[in-house]
């Protein structure tokens, strides 16, 4: 089991939440949704489609 202090410890040794990385998670998630809409769309025409 940790110690308290142990813990503490490690929450404060996070570093900081950088502007950059906040624009690639948001990135990414846009990619995300992108891909799946073109996926979900080529699905529904070849697959499910006339």
């Amino acid at each position: 089991m940790k110690d308290v202090h142990e813990t503490e410890a490690t929450q404060e040794a996070e570093e900081p939440w950088l502007p950059i990385e906040t624009k690639l998670v948001v990135g990414s998630v846009i990619a995300g949704i992108i891909t799946l809409i073109v996926l979900a769309t080529l699905v529904h025409m070849f697959l499910l489609g006339k």
